[in-house]
């Protein structure tokens, strides 16, 4: 299995264990996990960011982030990195939930990685920025471009029409109308919330932000962004408490296609936070070695149909608001394929029946995306165990149209895009910095010797471990027991032991010798009766004997 590394900049404060994550209201939430832990990456990761500042951020979006396969690493070593580096909790809460990674073929490896990321109101452009350079947005560069993309962009007239048809619906649903005031009243406070000034003075967090900002930060960087989210929130007990609405497709429908970076950004959105998904870096879906990216489905597993493009819609400046028929201006399935294309390297790929049984929902039974899948397989036939593990009858040309009514399931199998990697030219250096770095930690931490075997011996059930104390783990090892026949208590340098066999009867007397020849042996304490063994220190007698007399 691969694992995924992050990168963090320079000095990161402190948090708990569980996440990286400081939980305190009252002080920014940093990582103390990751790359930042390489010191040496602080002067790369400056230096970064002042090319990035002096060029524009927004003149190099094209850049992808990939993990180096780690697989060839030990396993404890890995799942030190993974817990170092994964947000592991959002990895696995999406994975029950059948929201990602659903897709992988048997045997590869998961395709896509959450990265750790701070959580102090801006992470969703430090998702982004770790998704394209491997780092956060501490110099508040993306969230400076998205306040102006609001403010004084060449698309904010169009991005406020947009959000104003796509609430009309929200609000349609809930009962709601606004008035117009009520709408330029919101559209500010969308505008506000962008603002890179903190919320207070105390503290250095920001205002958390929604689903349209998503869209323009889309159109600032002139580059699709996909969303994986759970549908519905739910309490401790499983019961749907309000719908998510992020996940889904964001395309900057604003720009032409041919002026846009067509490989997507990637984010995972769990527990209102962002973190940046990556691949594995020449590893495609089947976990063969291919320089070409992989191919990510763009269906919904519990639907079945093509992911949502969201804010799809832009009335015009003509619209009229009151008596416009919205059915007028509906996205359907065949709409969004389009836009897709337009935007995204799409492709067909097939699935076997194989694949179908690992769509099946926890219980065993078949999900939404697999009987949709299994009907359309019946056109070719039999699928039963004469035919389990042939590929369906499927071509790899491009269908003349658009899947209609099968909404993203079609002969061809799944709309899936192709997602490209191109690092950086200092990323490279930077990962090359954290492993070292990471490594002399798990050395540290697990103390581990230069064969990777974590020094310990064992007594009976227990293990013993002495690699804290190496001094006394060289010393144990030359240390003999004083009656190899009858007597295996493991004896450990000056600490003692209970013996819990009762001595023979026709034992003799104990001679006892305080020679230097002797100095290193442990022998049973000198007083009658007594089940534990002394050091020569205190005459052999044990310590609680020694203590008595004294």
């Amino acid at each position: 299995m691969s694992v995924g590394l992050s990168m963090y900049d320079g000095l990161e404060s402190e948090s708990t264990p569980d996440n990286g994550l400081d939980s305190t209201g009252s002080t920014a939430k940093k990582l103390a996990r990751g790359i930042s832990r390489a010191t040496e990456n602080a002067a790369i990761v400056s230096y970064a960011r002042s090319q990035l500042a002096a060029l524009g951020a927004l003149d190099t979006p094209e850049f992808t982030f990939s993990l180096p396969d780690l697989s060839v690493y030990p396993d404890p070593f890995r799942k030190f990195l993974e817990k170092d580096l994964i947000e592991n909790g959002c990895l696995n809460s999406l994975e029950a939930a059948g929201r990602l990674n659903w897709w992988y073929k048997s045997g590869s490896t998961r395709i896509l990685w959450p990265l750790a990321t701070s959580g102090d109101g801006n992470c969703l452009l430090h998702a982004a920025s770790l998704g394209m350079w491997g780092f956060h947005d501490r110099l508040l560069t993306l969230r400076e471009a998205l306040h102006n993309t609001l403010t004084k962009g060449e698309y904010r007239h169009a991005l406020f029409r947009r959000w104003k048809w796509w609430q009309t619906g929200v609000n349609a649903a809930a009962g709601l109308s606004y008035t117009e005031a009520e709408w330029l009243s919101e559209w500010q406070s969308i505008v506000d919330m962008a603002s890179p000034t903190t919320r207070n003075q105390t503290a250095a967090s920001y205002q958390s932000l929604e689903e349209i900002h998503v869209l323009t930060l889309a159109h600032a960087l002139r580059r699709p962004i996909i969303v994986i989210a759970e549908t519905m929130l739910k309490d401790a007990h499983g019961v749907a408490l309000a719908p998510i609405p992020f996940g889904g497709v964001y395309l900057p429908l604003e720009v032409p296609p041919s002026h846009c970076h067509r490989t997507p950004l990637l984010l995972a959105y769990h527990s209102a936070h962002f973190s940046p998904l990556v691949t594995v870096d020449g590893c495609n879906d089947y976990g063969s070695a291919c320089g070409e990216g992989v191919s990510i489905p763009l269906v919904d597993p519990d639907t079945g149909k093509l992911l949502p493009v969201l804010f799809a819609v832009d009335p015009g400046p003509d619209w009229d608001w009151v008596d416009g028929s919205r059915e007028l201006l509906t996205c359907t399935q065949d709409t969004m394929e389009i836009l897709l294309r337009q935007y995204l390297d799409c492709e067909y790929q097939s699935f076997t029946s194989e694949d179908i049984d690992r769509l099946s929902d926890t219980d065993g039974s078949l999900s939404k995306t697999a009987k949709q899948l299994l009907e359309v397989a019946k056109q070719f036939g039999s699928i039963g165990k004469s035919v389990s593990k042939k590929i369906w009858s499927m071509t790899n040309k491009r269908p003349k149209s658009p899947p209609s009514s099968s909404g993203g399931i079609s002969t061809e199998g799944l709309l899936c895009v192709r997602i490209k990697s191109r690092r950086h030219q200092f990323v490279d250096q930077m990962l090359q910095n954290y492993l070292q770095c990471a490594h002399a930690r798990y050395l540290q931490d697990h103390q581990v010797d230069d064969t990777g075997s974590e020094l310990n011996y064992g007594a009976g059930r227990s293990k013993f471990y002495a690699a804290s104390d190496r001094g006394s783990h060289a010393s144990v090892s030359k240390l003999l027991p004083t009656n190899t026949n009858k007597d295996h208590t493991l004896y450990l340098s000056k600490s003692t032991f209970y013996n819990d066999q009762t001595p023979s009867n026709n034992m003799g007397p104990e001679i006892w010798n305080t020679s230097d020849d002797l100095k290193d042996t442990v022998k049973e304490c000198r007083s009658e009766h007594c089940q534990f063994f002394g050091s020569p220190e205190n005459e052999y007698y044990c310590s609680q004997c020694w203590a008595n007399r004294s």
